[in-house]
Order: C-alpha cells, then structure tokens, then sequence
C-alpha cells in the first residue's frame, strides 16, 4: 500500500468508533444506500469496511464490531441545573488487524479508506496487551462501571469467533479491572485534588458520588488535606472582604412550634441564596453546625445554619463575636479555634422567640452586656404559624430596639407564655414588646417569605448581584 520506508508509521491493528449517522461516514452522507447500511447490523457495516480497506490495498486478518447501543453520558441539565445521566446515541465499536506493516496504511490513509475523520481510527496503546485491550473493550470487560454487552452481540467479520476469544480471555479480562480501576484512580486523582482546591468538588459530593468517593477511599489525607486548605482560603478572603466593607453577615433568626416546618423554611431560604449567588459564578456552600461544639467543622463556608442549636450551645460573648455583622472573630472549636469566621448568611432557628433565646444565651459566659445588644445583630426575624390550616410566615425587619429592664419575676410559671419558667425573663414596664420594627413587617406564604429575605441579603452583600435563579421563587 506504501513505499517499504514509511511502514514504520503503519499501525498493524487499529480500533474504530464513529456515530450511526450519516454525517459522520463520507460514503453515506449523500447516498441513500450508504445511509441504508448505517441501519444494518455490526456485521454487515463491518464487513463493507473490511471490503473498503482491501480494495485500497490492505488485508485484515482479524475483524470483531459491535453496535453500542446502552452506553452513557454525563450532560449539563439547564432544567435541573445539575449533571444528569442521559443514553449515549448508538456507535460503531470495532477492531481491526492487519497481516502486517505492508498492508496496513498510515492513520490518515485508512481513515480516508474507512470514510471517517482521522481522530476517530485509534493507534493501540504502547504494550504487549495493547490489542488484547481492545478487544476486551467491545464489551466493556474491563470496566465495571460501564454497560456490560454479551460476547454473542459482537460479529465477527474476519478471524477467530469472538466467542472463543472471550472464552480463553474473560478470567483475565476480569482480574485487570482493578488494575485499570487503580491506573483510572491515579490519573483521576490529581484531577480531583485541583478541582477541590479550586472549591469545585465539596465534601457533600464526595461522599454522595460514587466514583469521586472511590478516589477519596484511596487518597483520603490528601483530599481532606485538600478541602481544609480550601476553607481556610476561603475563610481568610470572606474576612478580609469584611473588613473591607464589600459585604456584611446578614442573620435571620426563624422561629415558631416545634413541628411546624421551620427547618424546611430555613433550607429552601438557603437554598434560594446559594443558587442565586451560584448564578453569578459563586460557589457559595452551607454548613450546618452540630448540636455540640458547633464550629469544630466548619470549613470557611459561606452559609451557617444553626438548625435548633441550643442557646447554651456556646458563650455569651461567643454568640455576639460570632452574630456580629461587621466584624470577623475567631471562633472557640474544641481541638483548636478556627481562624476568623465571616459567614454571609446565618440563618438560625428555635421554638422561642429571639428575645427568649439570648436571655437564655445571656446567661451563658460572664457577659454583662443588655440584652438588644444580641437583638440588634439580627436582620430579620421570621414567626412560622399556621392561619386556616396553611402555614403563614410573618416577616420582621429589626428596627430601633428600645433597652429593656430586667428584674426576678415573682409570677408563677402559668401566668407566663408558654416556653418561659418562673423566674425567667420579665419586662419591667407592663407589656411591653421588643421593637421589631413593625413598619417593614409583612405575612408571607413560604415563597414571598424567601423572596423578601433574599432582598435584605442582596443589600447586604452588593458585591454579589443576587438574583433569583432559574426555576427558584419569583
């Protein structure tokens, strides 16, 4: 087929894949009956491209092709705005070998013989099993995590029956996927550590995708080594942003009976922000502290939800360190405190009402601080409730907070509301109620509630043009 001194550049084997459509094989694009056979089986495709190639000159000893048929892939879903799985259209996998150098061709050559583009006739990869490799591929021996086909569905055009071929090879086949499985890991690695340096693969991912965990399995120090450095960067940049005045903490502070959807409340808030922000090129993540010692874990995330976290649950001068919306502090964890915490959005949440719970955190720590100035801290307060069998939530900007006198309460526990003990917490003048600021507050179904909410955090973060994303609450 070519000058006897270029045959080194002549694969004796090759693989080929190519799409089922037209337009991919210069021989169907404008013929109807090239077209025709494109619907055929592998064998009969196989056996008009074994024909092409010997008509330019070469002969092939060895031919297997298989239609596949059950594959897929992974693609970007706008309307679930996540990677989903989706079929692979149906391809030509086959494999052909050659007597020898001299009757093989260059890639380019038997490309053109094939009728495809260059890219799509493969070389074997360097080694003695390179073929077998190949062969193996055709139904996806080697590869667990890919559809498996029957030995029986690939044709044979020249050479041993495939199913021979399978028979003496298949045990062998098997035991080098967990070679593969770890040469895959290995490339894989360095590839994931960057893109989680990079914030672009969280520990939730990890842990939830089969395939990223299995690397975890084998690299867990250097992943996790990777994700702290991550949080670390992340928390230093939040709070150098704060100190600069690019945005302020903004805190919402949800309450109402145990039971009556609060945490849900909370999350699609969260949830609403996060993509808002993820809609602009963010990459906001929650953190959602445990009951005990609720910082130990956290990570430089950019959302921190205090879900029924006890008042106790850290000291006085801790809650106002942490609530303050100007100023990044460290924060206490139980091994080592963390470097300073400049969360975006904490969104906390309690069966008591936020003048209750800081009484309760006020006592907590020796911290001879008034109460507003825990209140003053938050900007919104949501009270969940049920009004004709639907829940309502009620809205409540913080206004001017009016300073309150504090005295033992000598009332017995029934004449407080309910939640409040006897010598707890009681107003010195008559019944007088926090101020909230009554002018900006409103009721709200759940989907209005989030989109005043995430209003108040746009203001407070104008360094990020927050907006409702695609399919979220307008």
């Amino acid at each position: 087929m070519v000058a006897v001194a270029k045959q080194e550049n002549n694969p004796t084997s090759i693989g080929v894949t190519q799409y089922l459509d037209r337009e991919y094989w210069t021989w169907a694009v404008n013929d109807p009956n090239g077209a025709a056979l494109l619907q055929q089986d592998a064998g009969t495709i196989l056996t008009y491209l074994v024909q092409r190639l010997e008509a330019g000159g070469g002969e092939v000893v060895e031919a297997y092709g298989i239609i596949h048929d059950k594959d897929e892939r992974e693609v970007w879903s706008e309307a679930q705005q996540a990677l989903v799985m989706e079929p692979k259209p149906a391809h030509l996998h086959a494999v052909i070998k050659f007597k020898n150098r001299s009757k093989s061709a260059p890639i380019a050559r038997l490309a053109d013989l094939l009728g495809v583009e260059p890219q799509y006739v493969e070389k074997p990869k360097a080694g003695r099993y390179a073929h077998d490799n190949m062969l193996s591929y055709l139904t996806h021996a080697k590869y667990a995590d890919k559809h498996q086909y029957a030995p029986a569905e690939v044709a044979t055009v020249r050479g041993p029956d495939y199913l021979g071929i399978d028979a003496q090879r298949r045990e062998a086949w098997l035991k080098g996927r967990a070679h593969l499985k770890k040469k895959r890991v290995a490339e894989d690695f360095e590839d994931m550590r960057d893109r989680v340096l990079q914030g672009e693969i969280t520990r939730d991912q990890i842990m939830l995708t089969d395939e990223l965990f299995d690397i975890y399995s084998r690299h867990q120090r250097e992943i996790d080594d990777a994700l702290s450095a991550y949080g670390q960067r992340r928390a230093y940049r939040a709070a150098a942003n704060l100190r600069a005045g690019a945005f302020s903490t903004h805190v919402v502070f949800v309450h109402g009976d145990a039971g009556i959807g609060k945490t849900r409340f909370a999350t699609d808030f969260i949830t609403a922000s996060i993509n808002a922000a993820n809609a602009h090129g963010e990459r906001w993540q929650v953190y959602r502290a445990a009951t005990g010692n609720p910082l130990d874990d956290w990570r430089g995330e950019e959302v921190l939800l205090l879900d029924d976290l006890r008042a106790s649950a850290m000291d006085a001068n801790d809650w106002l360190l942490l609530l303050d919306p100007y100023n990044a502090s460290p924060a206490k964890a139980r091994y080592r405190n963390k470097g300073e915490v400049a969360p975006r959005l904490i969104v906390i949440t309690a069966t008591i009402e936020p003048v209750e719970f800081f009484y309760y955190a006020r006592q907590k720590g020796n911290v001879d601080e008034a109460l507003d100035q825990f209140i003053r801290r938050l900007a919104s307060v949501v009270k969940v409730f049920r009004a004709d069998d639907i829940n309502r939530y009620l809205v409540q900007h913080i206004g001017k907070i009016e300073p309150y006198e504090w005295h033992q309460c000598s009332l017995p526990a029934a004449a407080h509301s309910p939640g409040v003990n006897g010598n707890m917490y009681h107003q010195a003048v008559g019944s007088r109620e926090l101020t909230y600021g009554p002018e900006t507050s409103a009721e709200h179904d759940a989907e209005s509630a989030v989109v005043e909410l995430l209003s108040g955090l746009a203001v407070r973060s104008p360094d990020v043009p927050l907006a409702m994303a695609a399919g979220g609450a307008s």
